[in-house]
């Protein structure tokens, strides 16, 4: 690596890592003060709390790292900019592009290092941090064991539809199960009802349970059925539910792949939402390179000392990139645009952008 190219990294990577850390206390300080009155009333111990954020930290860094890769790449070139580097730089016969590819290449680091982050540390990271919220915070219990999901539900195997209204994580107990059987008709041939269902042993027993069989018109047929203890039959573990349809949040593009697979006899609609969330989460990391592209390039057409001028742009650039990528994904979802397309063409617009500034700046 070029000593010029050692410079002009080490001088991003300083201002990036402050915004990183800047914008991190930034949000952890806002949410404690959105969630103070709920701590305090349910008498929340601080460790609770501080394992609540520590978990919650990958989420936070990995929705600022592209705020912060844009702020950083501005302040570094307009920086350079003040100083007159970039015009010395030029009239030595260092071309805009060789200024640039340095953080392009930091921009494609980091992106692959998102993408490695969101399959393998993010979404045990989103399990834990909203177990401990939705089990010990909203609820009060002190035990970080008993830490739980509220509203899971899951397609399960054989055409069965589960849902249950919390899973208990490290006890593997589910509460208030409803099961539904869908027949060759898409109609419901019967439904199971649960207090509660614990997983020992490899299999489930459900307690203080009813079955009851249902007409083609979804009316009772016939006398209901109920267990103190019922084995259901339920091929599914603790962990598919917790990476059900409703937790998308909580899988690797892998696993949300490899359940896509498992639901092709389900509903197309479904179907076709969780393949836009599949290429969504693949195309999101790659967020951080587009702005590189945009951000560098505007950062040398600013003008020496206007700051606010390159800090008003960044924002402007992150809203318009959010407002479209929001309205492709609803798209995509309702079946107006190919789901490979409507999580992609934000990336690829800004990009295309981003290359033009580029040879525009060349």
């Amino acid at each position: 690596m070029r000593t010029l190219d050692r410079y002009l990294i080490r001088g991003f990577l300083y201002p990036f890592l402050y915004c990183l850390v800047l914008f991190t206390v930034l949000f952890v300080v806002v949410d404690v003060f959105e969630n103070l009155d709920e701590f305090l009333r349910n008498a929340v111990p601080a460790k609770v709390v501080l394992s609540y954020y520590f978990y919650l930290l990958p989420v936070i860094l990995t929705n600022i790292v592209p705020v912060s890769i844009l702020v950083s790449i501005l302040y570094k070139l307009g920086n350079l900019n003040r100083h007159n580097e970039i015009v010395a730089l030029k009239a030595s016969g260092v071309s805009t592009l060789h200024i640039l590819l340095p953080y392009l290449f930091m921009g494609i680091l980091i992106s692959f290092s998102l993408f490695l982050v969101s399959e393998t540390v993010l979404p045990e990271a989103m399990l834990t941090s909203t177990s401990i919220k939705q089990g010990l915070i909203e609820k009060g219990r002190k035990n970080l064991g008993e830490r739980a999901i509220r509203n899971v539900a899951l397609y399960g195997a054989g055409k069965k539809m589960i849902f249950a209204r919390e899973l208990e994580v490290t006890s593997k107990t589910l509460y208030d199960i409803i099961v539904l059987q869908d027949g060759p008709d898409q109609s419901v041939q019967w439904k199971m009802t649960a207090k509660k269902g614990k997983y020992e042993d490899g299999k489930w027993t459900f307690y203080d349970a009813m079955r009851y069989r249902m007409d083609p018109r979804g009316e009772l047929a016939g006398e209901p059925e109920f267990f103190d203890r019922l084995d259901p039959g339920l091929e599914e573990k603790p962990e598919d539910f917790i990476k059900g349809a409703s937790q998308i949040e909580f899988m690797s593009a892998r696993q949300l792949r490899d359940y896509i697979g498992h639901l092709k006899g389900g509903s197309r609609q479904m179907v076709r939402r969780m393949t836009v969330d599949l290429h969504s989460k693949i195309a999101f990391p790659f967020v951080s390179f587009v702005v590189m592209l945009i951000g560098a390039p505007l950062a040398m057409r600013t003008e020496r000392g206007s700051a606010m001028v390159g800090i008003g742009t960044s924002l402007v650039v992150v809203v318009l990139y959010y407002a479209v990528n929001s309205v492709c994904l609803a798209l995509g979802k309702g079946g107006h645009l190919e789901p490979v397309v409507s999580a992609w063409f934000s990336n690829a617009l800004f990009a295309a952008i981003g290359i033009f500034l580029i040879k525009n700046a060349a």
